[in-house]
């Protein structure tokens, strides 16, 4: 039997520019909890393939970790915007790159336990190169590798960045490289 929760009360302890964190009283089947959630508009992953079957890479500084990263390219979707329309507008601004094909493959929820963000998979397709959008705070390395390297990376446990590895093996496993 899965048991729904009922909201009792519900307010914004913290809101920030990335994100809001709303503290939540609710019923549960025993009584009364507080869940507090991480409130994020999500985003759009980017398995950007060049023509030489090379997949796009990003390593930067991630704070959290205190170390760089080797990333897919992804970004924060703006208020009203469609998730194909991110995707577009992050491999543009990140990689330089617009893709003659954009592809949704896969919608899925990063961090269910305590997030309500929704992050879209894309593939990319028949690219051409332009001039990276940086933000002000960004610094970005722009990589390519083969897929097969990227899997093996992934298997020695060198990339883990969550999304990374969920858009890469997922499109390993639907043939996209």
């Amino acid at each position: 039997m899965i048991f729904e929760e009922t909201t009792i009360s519900s307010e914004i302890v913290y809101e920030g520019p990335v994100f809001n964190i709303r503290k939540h009283r609710v019923k549960t089947v025993n009584g009364e909890s507080v869940r507090d959630i991480v409130e994020h508009i999500g985003g759009s992953l980017l398995v950007a393939i060049t023509d030489t079957g090379k997949v796009l890479m990003e390593r930067q500084y991630r704070k959290a970790f205190e170390c760089a990263l080797l990333e897919l390219p992804a970004g924060r979707t703006d208020p009203g915007e469609k998730p194909e329309v991110t995707a577009a507008r992050e491999l543009r601004e990140e990689t330089g790159y617009s893709a003659g094909s954009i592809r949704h493959m896969l919608t899925f929820y990063p961090t269910c336990g305590y997030s309500n963000e929704t992050l879209h998979i894309f593939i990319c397709r028949d690219l051409s190169p332009g001039e990276t959008e940086w933000d002000d705070s960004e610094c970005i390395e722009l990589l390519e590798y083969e897929p097969d390297e990227l899997i093996d990376m992934i298997m020695r446990n060198e990339i883990r960045d969550a999304k990374t590895i969920i858009g890469l093996l997922f499109a390993r496993q639907a043939g996209e490289i």
